[in-house]
C-alpha cells in the first residue's frame, strides 16, 4: 500500500507539472489549458495508477508546442515537438491522430522544403506506436477471448474485423451512431468528471455550469496571420474529428462482438485528451476576444467548482 500511494503521489506531481509546462510555453489560452488541466476527470485522472493522467499531459504540451510553432515564434524547436509527440502518442492508441498537429506549423508550399524536420517529428511515432500495439496485442486477445468466451474468436481480431467492414462498410458507422445516441449523456457526465470506478457522480449543476464555462474560456483572439488562421482551423478540426473516429474505431475493432448493435466499452474520460485542440479551435472559429480578466476569472472559477466538488463528491461516497 505504501508503493502504490508513493506512486499516486509521484503521478500526481508529475503530470501537474508537465501539464502547468504546457500552460507556460503556448502563447494563447493559457487560462483554457488551466481549465481543462483541472476539470474533475483531469484531476481524478493523475491521482489514480492508469495512462489517463499521462495521456492529458503530453497531449497538452504537444498542442501548446504546435500552436507556438505555427506562430512562428519557435519553429525550429523540432527536436522538442519531436520528443512530446512520441510520448504523446505512446500514452494512448487514438493519440496517433495528434501527429495531424505537426501540418499546422508549416504553409502547404513549405511541406516539401521541410520534410526533415517533419520526418523527424512524425517517424518516431509511426515506427514506435505499432511496435508498441503489437507487443501488447496478444495480451489483449487472450484477455477478450477469455471474457468472451461465446463469441467466436474472430469477433476480436482486428485484421478479420477490418476485412469484414470492408464487406459490410454501413455496420461500424451505425454502431458507433447508435452508440453516441444512446449514451450521450453519459459521455458527457463521464467527460467533465465521474470519480472512483465510474459510479461516484458529482451535483448535477457542476456539469452544466463547467460545460458553459469550458466553451467560453477559449474565446481569444489569436494573433496570426489569416492563411495560418485557415490552417490552423482545418487542422485542428481534423484531429478532433478524426480522434474521435479512431476511438471508436479501436473499440469496435477489439471489444464489440459482432451481434452486438453498438459499439460498447467507450468512456467519455477517453476525449478529454483533445479538449486542449478543441479549445484552439473553437478560438479560431469564433475570432471573438473576452475582456482581458474574463477568462482568467472564468478558469479560476472553473477550476474551484472542480475542484471542490471533486473532493466533495469522494468525502460523500467513502466516508
Amino acid at each position: 500500500p505504501d508503493m502504490l500511494f508513493l506512486m499516486r503521489w509521484f503521478g500526481l506531481v508529475t503530470f501537474t507539472a508537465i501539464a502547468a509546462y504546457s500552460i507556460a510555453v503556448i502563447p494563447a489560452l493559457k487560462w483554457a489549458f488551466v481549465l481543462i488541466a483541472l476539470l474533475p476527470v483531469s484531476l481524478y485522472n493523475r491521482s489514480v495508477l492508469s495512462a489517463d493522467g499521462a495521456a492529458l499531459s503530453t497531449a497538452l504540451v504537444i498542442t501548446a508546442l504546435c500552436l507556438r510553432a505555427a506562430g512562428g515564434t519557435t519553429a525550429g524547436r523540432v527536436w522538442e515537438r519531436s520528443l512530446w509527440m512520441t510520448l504523446c502518442a505512446l500514452s494512448k492508441q487514438p493519440q496517433i491522430v495528434f501527429l495531424l498537429l505537426e501540418l499546422m506549423v508549416y504553409r502547404v508550399k513549405e511541406l516539401p522544403r521541410q520534410w526533415l524536420r517533419v520526418a523527424s517529428v512524425v517517424l518516431p511515432s509511426v515506427i514506435l506506436s505499432p511496435m508498441w500495439v503489437f507487443a501488447v496485442s496478444a495480451e489483449i486477445a487472450a484477455w477478450r477471448l477469455q471474457e468472451e468466451g461465446h463469441h467466436p474468436p474472430e469477433h476480436f481480431d482486428p485484421l478479420w474485423k477490418l476485412l469484414y467492414m470492408w464487406d459490410h462498410p454501413y455496420h461500424f458507422p451505425l454502431a458507433a451512431w447508435r452508440a453516441l445516441s444512446g449514451w450521450g449523456d453519459r459521455l458527457w457526465q463521464e467527460l467533465i468528471g465521474i470519480v472512483g470506478w465510474q459510479d461516484i457522480l458529482l451535483p448535477t449543476w457542476t456539469y452544466v455550469a463547467l460545460t458553459v464555462l469550458l466553451f467560453l474560456v477559449p474565446f481569444q483572439k489569436l494573433q496570426v496571420s489569416g492563411a495560418t488562421r485557415a490552417r490552423v482551423a482545418v487542422i485542428t478540426g481534423l484531429v478532433v474529428l478524426s480522434y474521435v473516429i479512431l476511438v471508436y474505431l479501436i473499440f469496435f475493432l477489439t471489444y464489440t462482438p459482432l451481434d452486438v448493435d453498438h459499439v460498447r466499452g467507450v468512456q467519455g474520460r477517453y476525449f478529454v485528451v483533445v479538449l486542449p485542440v478543441a479549445a484552439i479551435f473553437v478560438a479560431i472559429v469564433v475570432n471573438r476576444e473576452l475582456p482581458n480578466a474574463v477568462p482568467a476569472a472564468i478558469a479560476i472559477t472553473g477550476s474551484m467548482i472542480a475542484g471542490i466538488a471533486t473532493v466533495e463528491a469522494l468525502f460523500r461516497a467513502h466516508w
